[in-house]
């Protein structure tokens, strides 16, 4: 039996993905471990071709038993047009994964089997039903795995030369009810866990295979604190022990800035975690409050902000535009926040309402959301599924937009990289200068000068701005720039005079006068 299996890459990844292997002579930054845990829990005697859009472009002459596609909700119209170009050709396709978990009945028409939730205990039942002459049309997990049974991923089915990190899960659901995530629909609100020791049996794995960057992807790492406390340690001792120590990334809660939480934090920064993403949201309590995002609602965000950098842990924020309780003011106050807390990289979206969610059912009882063909249209950062409360629609598309014009203006992205330098810890060691690093820098170097003379010395700047402080974010902060000023550039949305105002401007003209329309209808 011959499978392939399929991760899409969206639009938007592809432009970032660009910028990655230009600068760091990778493909991507890490590989989608739903496709080599797929192939781990397959008999040895089924054959299993993993291809990342990201890494490998489609071959779509190919004969296969079966395609199966996966991808995240960023990723469906990619996925779909993929199942259909492969039906056409007489293909039998399988798609599960996150989005066809989250939306089955749209994906149903584009698939000839389906799988809903996680699929620990369902593809292997598919496999041995389909090697006996038969299949069901819809494989529905029944319960939440318990991820002691899950297998450890076969990452040699990977292209390993072509990652800049690798991936390495250690738990799965989050317990908080922030009505936004759609993580919670399809994960659980209940955390389960693998073991300290199985966390080091995959690290130990990727650290064979020649990395020394390796992501923590958890919905929040540090919910469970004697959960994070027992795998830290764990890999404390165990990055001690190698040659060349491993650097760490994951995401959590800003709630681990608690000064009851600082032995977990320091614990952290001593195994090597070197770069966290946070999902801030917004600095706006009110709107905090109405998406149940209680875990932020602490009386200082920029200082819990500071606590986490003065643990040399660079915070990646994440933020969200069209809360119910935003105005048009509330542009230049997450601005300023923004600024004052330090952080380069800034990854902003406007609100989904994700289907399934309780936002998703709040939003259609009240006839404010935009039916999901229509948001499909535009597959760009800044379509949403919602109509606002606060404000038009092109007053949140344009907020948006002056907003990463404003943060990502290279003088405001320079004085946010001097608030984190100031508050990372003095480094005691010198930086690894390989001959490799050498070179990536050399590229990035190139790459600025390339965007034009208004970008060309920020590198150099920002590098100096660093010296004798930990610096390992500093590189994923230049390329996420780049990233962005990319993307705005794609969409006819860079402006740098829109960057130099204190201000929004609401009367730009924007290219969504279609979503425009079809909100007000």
């Amino acid at each position: 039996m011959r499978i392939l299996l399929v991760s899409p890459a969206s639009n938007a990844s592809l432009i970032a993905l660009t910028e990655v292997g230009d600068i760091t002579g990778h493909h991507s930054y890490m590989p989608n471990l739903a496709l080599p845990t797929l192939a781990a829990l397959a008999p040895d005697d089924v054959e299993i071709t993993i291809v990342d859009e990201q890494v490998t472009p489609i071959d779509f002459t190919q004969h296969w038993d079966l395609v199966g596609i996966t991808g995240y909700t960023t990723h469906q119209r990619r996925m779909l047009d993929i199942a259909d170009e492969f039906r056409r050709r007489g293909q039998l396709v399988a798609i599960g994964g996150p989005y066809a978990s989250l939306s089955p009945g749209h994906v149903r028409p584009h698939t000839d089997i389906l799988f809903v939730g996680e699929a620990e205990e369902t593809w292997p039942q598919f496999l041995r039903e389909f090697r006996a002459g038969y299949w069901q049309p819809e494989y529905r997990a029944v319960s939440a795995i318990d991820l002691r049974f899950s297998p450890v991923p076969d990452i040699q089915k990977l292209p390993l030369d072509a990652y800049l990190a690798g991936v390495v899960q250690t738990s799965r659901g989050c317990p908080f009810e922030c009505d936004f995530c759609d993580v919670i629909i399809y994960l659980g609100r209940k955390q389960r866990h693998k073991s300290a020791e199985r966390v080091i049996q995959e690290l130990e794995q990727w650290y064979e295979a020649g990395y020394r960057s390796v992501f923590l992807s958890d919905d929040n790492f540090t919910v469970n604190r004697r959960h994070a406390t027992e795998v830290m340690t764990a890999i404390a001792a165990w990055n001690q022990s190698v040659s060349e120590p491993i650097d760490f990334y994951t995401q959590f809660s800003i709630d681990i800035a608690r000064d009851q939480d600082t032995e977990l934090l320091e614990l952290c920064a001593r195994a090597g975690l070197k770069q966290a993403f946070i999902g801030l949201e917004s600095p706006n309590a009110d709107a905090l409050r109405e998406v149940k995002k209680r875990q932020n609602l602490r009386s200082d965000l920029i200082a819990d902000v500071h606590r986490v950098q003065q643990h040399g842990i660079v915070v990646q924020a994440g933020i969200i535009t069209g809360f119910d309780a935003d105005t048009s003011a509330s542009f230049r106050s997450t601005f300023e926040f923004l600024q004052e807390a330090g952080i380069p990289i800034v990854i902003v979206n406007i609100m989904q309402a994700p289907q399934g969610t309780s936002l998703a059912d709040r939003l259609l009882r009240e006839g404010r959301l935009i039916p999901q063909p229509f948001a499909e249209h535009k597959p760009t950062h800044f379509h949403t599924n919602i109509i606002a409360k606060g404000m038009s629609h092109h007053e949140l598309v344009a907020g948006t937009v002056w907003l990463l014009n404003r943060l990502y203006a290279p003088e405001m992205f320079l004085e946010r990289c001097r608030v984190l330098a100031k508050n990372l810890p003095e480094s005691h060691t010198p930086a690894r200068t390989s001959r490799r690093a050498l070179e990536v820098w050399q590229r990035l170097l190139a790459s600025y000068t390339a965007l034009g003379p208004e970008f060309s010395e920020l590198p150099r700047q920002v590098l100096k701005l660093f010296r004798h402080r930990e610096t390992q974010g500093i590189g994923t902060a230049l390329i996420h720039y780049k990233h962005v000023v990319a993307t705005l550039r794609r969409d006819a949305l860079w402006n740098s005079e829109l960057g130099q105002r204190e201000t929004p401007d609401f009367s730009i003209h924007l290219p969504d006068s279609d979503i425009e329309e079809a909100s007000h209808a």
